[in-house]
């Protein structure tokens, strides 16, 4: 598994562009955090990947991992 936060100075696509990296090397699960947006991408495939919401979900899950998480937990100090 893989944490990436996005910060200020970088770009989803150079993000996704490490994910083709680290999937190559076997990493089976890839997770793009967006503070600013409270977002919680998780790819299992460059181009597969489902989107959490802190404003609309209670739960971050990766099936592909057998993760679940309160997504507060991600975004707030809880």
């Amino acid at each position: 598994m893989a944490i990436e936060v996005v910060s200020p100075s970088q770009s989803i696509e150079e993000i996704v562009s490490k994910f083709d990296a680290y999937f190559a090397l076997g990493v089976k699960s890839c997770w793009l955090v967006v503070p600013t947006i409270g977002s919680v991408a998780i790819f299992s495939a460059r181009a597969k990947y489902k989107n959490f919401d802190a404003q609309h979900d209670d739960e971050v899950i990766d099936e592909t991992i057998g993760v679940r998480l309160p997504i507060r937990k991600v975004f707030f100090d809880e």
